[in-house]
């Protein structure tokens, strides 16, 4: 039994590293949502941003306003273009988590069918002993049988 119990051990570990994948799984999933959010609020403003600006111009701007904000708008798609960065690296970890949490669901998975088999192999090997014990049970009776039988003809027949 002890065979089993060690594939137990193997199996809670196996879980434990599978339940931490999890975690680390929605941590990442947490973080790649944060990301994307976060660019879209950028480039919402952005967009915003620009949009405000433009009606500005149409009624009046000068040329150092128009400078300001090519500069700020420059800025302004270095900080979108970082986060979109960002979004991109946070789906690359929520991909290695995803793959690693996969490859530990198995482990769990294969360790378990290992101790079911093992668990059936041993029933089987109990069954064929309780089955064997049973078959030699039922010849000593027969041969007790057939000895007291004898034995009982030899009396009738004097022979004894």
């Amino acid at each position: 039994m002890s065979g089993i119990q060690s594939l137990l051990l193997v199996l809670e570990a196996a879980e434990k590293e599978r339940d931490d994948a999890v975690s680390a799984m929605e941590a990442a999933r947490q973080a790649h949502q944060a990301a994307r959010q976060q660019s879209q609020s950028l480039t919402d403003w952005r967009s915003e941003y620009q949009r405000r600006w433009q009606s500005q111009f149409q009624q009046s701007g000068g040329m150092e306003i128009v400078r300001c904000y090519q500069d700020f708008t420059v800025r302004l798609g270095e900080a979108v273009s970082e986060q979109d960065r960002r979004v991109d690296l946070a789906e690359q970890q929520l991909a290695r988590c995803r793959a690693q949490l996969i490859e530990r669901e198995r482990r769990v998975a294969a360790v378990s069918q290992l101790i079911e088999r093992r668990q059936a192999e041993l029933q089987h090997k109990r069954n064929r002993q309780e089955q064997k014990a049973t078959d030699e049970q039922a010849a000593r009776a027969v041969r007790m049988a057939s000895s007291q039988g004898m034995a009982a003809s030899g009396m009738a027949t004097g022979t004894l």
